[in-house]
């Protein structure tokens, strides 16, 4: 063989890494992944949620802005500021409307193990931790500086890919009868699943402008005073060389709910570009 031939080829995969960079650290649109920008790269990531949810005599709308943004301060380790804007209307009396910041988070993820197999086959093991802080507004605030710890493993192999991660945060206050789960006195656990499926391209090419995936998720909430909820969210994904655009549905599966308000059906659109 050739060195002409070699050096094609070896310019060939580099086409097909870079132009399918997004996809080998594929983010489910609502859960966590072992994912992070590079070193001094910066990803916005923009993300509107409606959520319905039920209390015994009246159903409460809540519509978040969140703001994600992430740096890269190394090849590992990412730092990670979350600020939701949050709108809340109470559909039968208005007692509980609220509107205003949420409580912002920051922390940090670092990845402290990644096992690339090939151009587009990754397995990755990242921790993540943080606090959320009592930014919030009356009533859209838990009270308390809330630390949060993590781990989450993230999979990509032709095309499928699979993301899964738990979270326990510690609640240091917490509000009577809050809305959201993790806002009251209790814990709160969060195990995440997310897989993903490539639709499209089938396979890449150095012209690969981009990927539709089909992704469903797995959101399951348990509190330390016995509240419990599983969730469901299939959705689209397009991802980009440098941008994303998401849109999910979020279905309710299972519930055991008696200190704060049931969550019913919701939506998810987001976008995110790389800077």
């Amino acid at each position: 063989m050739s060195i002409t031939t070699h050096a094609r080829r070896a310019l060939l995969l580099a086409g097909l890494v870079w132009a399918c960079a997004p996809a080998s650290g594929q983010e489910a649109n609502l859960s966590e992944a072992a994912t992070q920008p590079a070193k001094g790269r910066i990803t916005w990531r923009e993300q509107a949620r409606f959520t319905r949810y039920e209390l015994a005599d009246r159903e409460v709308n809540q519509f978040v802005l969140n703001t994600r943004l992430t740096l890269g301060l190394s090849g590992r380790l990412s730092a990670v500021l979350d600020a939701p804007v949050i709108s809340r209307d109470d559909r039968l009396d208005g007692a509980l409307d609220a509107d205003g910041l949420g409580d912002v988070s920051i922390g940090l993820k670092y990845r402290f193990w990644q096992d690339d197999r090939g151009a587009i086959e990754t397995r990755r093991l990242a921790v993540f931790g943080g606090v959320r802080v009592p930014t919030g507004e009356p009533g859209l605030s838990g009270g308390g500086v809330d630390p949060y710890l993590g781990l989450v493993f993230t999979k990509v192999e032709g095309r499928h890919g699979l993301n899964a991660a738990v979270r326990y945060r510690v609640s240091t206050d917490g509000r009577a009868s809050p809305i959201m789960p993790g806002m009251g006195g209790a814990d709160l656990l969060t195990v995440e699943t997310g897989y993903l499926y490539r639709l499209s391209p089938v396979s890449y090419s150095a012209g690969t402008e981009g990927s539709l995936y089909l992704t469903a998720e797995s959101l399951f909430d348990y509190e330390t005073n016995g509240d419990l909820e599983w969730r469901l969210a299939p959705g689209l994904l397009w991802e980009a060389r440098r941008w994303a655009a998401e849109l999910s549905v979020v279905l309710p599966l299972a519930r055991s709910i008696d200190e704060r308000a049931r969550t019913g059906w919701g939506m998810a659109a987001g976008i995110r570009v790389l800077f």
